[in-house]
This record gives structure tokens, C-alpha cells and sequence, in this order.
């Protein structure tokens, strides 16, 4: 499959009836760059370099740089909670000058900082999946998550639990702002049906399966009439479903995000839904969004980009195949 096919194709997700808000800006908003003069180059430094998630939006940053000419590099921290890292990324960054810093923040007030100091030298900055707060950012790209999450609760609530039993939620980690808006998210949209009781605190896997394993063996055991366990990324999904699938438990999973692993445990039944991004997409117009920002353009102060929820019964679905190819562009849906 083309890059050129597979934009196309997260192009498609817009029409799917799951997405954000309609008073958001969505990527139509960006201009079309026209090819600049001057050769720019730009940072790139995410969250962690662990996932199959950060790979694809470094893959659409790069096609999009590719195309219009200019260069992006990628720098990550090993782990997801080395933030005095991420901060000495940002920060080297500026030092060196780049012309334009694509960021996704581990912590939404400790990188203000370092984005201050980008944007007063007059480095654009573009925000994607996890921002800053304030949003200081000249755009942020990101999936709504409060409200998806909040969809996500409701297919949960209407089809998986039938308006009544128990569900309980583990989270990567409490600082980054998707680890506090997805589970807030869930959780507003759950309060809706008065049969359904959250079973203990929050727990955190710190984006780590085998600590999400543990965590889920527990609840099975604390809780044994649970229902369903919320894994708010990929790697908090994955934990609890290897531990269901050990157990051989009826507890569903329903999670956020696809890689591999997570579609096998779709495939199964035993993660029951997922929200699927764009993250090839959001690395993609976070280079549209500085491209246009050097040439003078007013940028949207946010950009909400589309999602889509992954079930068992949509998953040989055109719609879900694109989706999914967003996370691994190779994918071939069986059959």
C-alpha cells in the first residue's frame, strides 16, 4: 500500500459517524503548502520511542517532509516517564536552531518551559496527541479523547455490559494529558447508566505490559464479578488481556490505540473494542501545520483529528482496515 493510498485512506475516517466534534478544526483546515525555497528542518521528539504509535506518526512526518521538501528528524526517550529527558530533547533542539519542533508532551506543564523558549526564538511548534496546558502551542493536532472515550463508554455500556454490572480502568500514566482525559472521558460517559459501578481506583501500568498483566490478574481476583477492564493506550490494553486470556475469564477489554498484538486479541473476542487515531495523519499535517506557519498562514488553535471504534464484528470492514493501516501500514485483514 502507498503513503499516497494510505493518507487517502485516514482521509476516509472523516466520514465515519465516531469522530470529533464539529466546532473543532479538522485538517481541511490547513492550506496546501506550496514547495518553500529553503530546505527546512525539523525535530520530531514524542513521548517515548516504545510504540508501534509513535513509529506511524513518524512515518506520516516523514512523508509529508519528503513531499514538500524539507527534513525531520525523530528523537525519543526509551520510556514514556523519562521526562527530564524529553525536556533536554526540547531543549537541545532550540539550542541547535532547528526551524520547527513537532512535539508530543509527556507532561502537559513541565514542557511549557521548553516550548516557551522555542517560540521565543520563533520556532513554530506544533503540538500532536498529548499538548501542554496552557495550550501555548501554535496548533495542537490530536484526537478528541475526552470524547472519544466517552463513545467508547457508551458502546461499552449499551452492547458489552447491557446498562448494568462493573467495569475498572487501568491507565499508562496520571501526567500526560490522554492518561488524565481518556479516563475522565470514560467515566463521564458511564455515569449516564446508573447500573454500572467503577470497581476501585484508577491503576497505572506506566505504558508497561507485564506491570498491566499484574494488574489486571489482581482486579480478576478482587473483583470477580467485573465486567470490563479499560485499558486507556495500547500498551494498558494489552496487559489485561493476556491476563484474561490466562484466567480464561469472561471479562471483556476495551482500550484505545492498535498494534499487532491488539488485533489478535480482537480477532479473539477478547478485547471487545478500541478506539483507533490517526497518527500517520497527525505526523503528516503537524508538517503541513509548520510549513504553513513559516509562510505566514494562521494556524487553527487546535486541530481535532478522526477516530474510529474497532469491534470484533467491523474489523474485515474497509473502514477498519484503513484504520488500522494508520498504526501498520502493512496490514492485510485475513481473507
Amino acid at each position: 500500500m502507498s503513503r499516497l493510498t494510505l493518507l487517502l485512506a485516514g482521509a476516509a475516517l472523516l466520514a465515519i459517524p465516531l469522530q470529533a466534534k464539529a466546532k473543532d478544526a479538522t485538517v481541511a483546515a490547513l492550506a496546501t503548502p506550496a514547495k518553500p525555497a529553503k530546505a527546512y528542518h525539523f525535530e520530531l521528539i514524542t513521548k517515548s520511542n516504545a510504540s508501534p504509535y509513535w513509529l506511524a506518526v513518524r512515518a506520516g512526518a516523514d512523508a509529508a517532509a519528503k513531499k514538500y521538501g524539507a527534513t525531520v528528524s525523530f528523537e525519543a526517550p526509551a520510556s514514556g516517564l523519562d521526562l527530564a529527558g524529553q525536556i533536554g530533547m526540547v531543549n537541545n533542539a532550540v539550542t541547535a536552531g532547528t526551524d520547527g519542533l513537532i512535539l508530543a508532551a509527556q507532561n502537559p506543564q513541565a514542557l511549557l518551559k521548553p516550548v516557551q523558549s522555542a517560540l521565543a526564538a520563533h520556532i513554530p511548534v506544533v503540538t500532536v496527541d498529548s499538548g501542554l496546558s496552557p495550550n501555548i502551542a501554535d496548533t495542537f493536532l490530536a484526537t478528541s479523547n475526552i470524547g472519544a472515550a466517552a463513545a467508547l463508554a457508551k458502546y461499552t455500556a449499551d452492547h458489552l455490559m447491557h446498562g448494568k454490572g462493573q467495569y475498572a480502568i487501568v491507565d499508562f500514566n496520571h501526567t500526560a494529558s490522554t492518561g488524565i482525559a481518556r479516563p475522565k472521558g470514560f467515566m463521564q460517559g458511564m455515569k449516564a447508566f446508573t447500573g454500572i459501578k467503577r470497581m476501585g481506583p484508577i491503576q497505572y501500568s506506566q505504558n508497561d505490559v507485564s506491570t498491566g498483566l499484574r494488574i489486571a490478574t489482581t482486579m480478576l481476583t478482587q473483583y470477580p464479578k467485573l465486567d470490563v477492564i479499560f485499558g486507556a493506550n495500547d500498551r494498558a490494553a494489552l496487559g489485561p488481556a493476556e491476563a484474561v486470556q490466562r484466567a480464561h475469564s469472561k471479562v471483556k477489554v476495551v482500550g484505545f490505540d492498535a498494534d499487532l498484538g491488539e488485533i489478535a486479541y480482537i480477532k479473539s473476542g477478547i478485547i471487545q473494542a478500541s478506539i483507533l487515531q490517526s497518527p500517520y495523519d497527525m505526523g503528516y499535517y503537524a508538517v503541513i501545520a509548520l510549513l504553513d506557519k513559516i509562510a505566514g498562514k494562521t494556524l487553527p488553535k487546535r486541530i481535532s483529528t478522526p477516530y474510529f471504534l474497532l469491534t470484533p464484528s467491523n474489523l474485515g470492514s474497509a473502514k477498519a482496515t484503513a484504520a488500522i493501516r494508520q498504526y501498520a501500514p502493512d496490514y492485510k485483514p485475513a481473507g
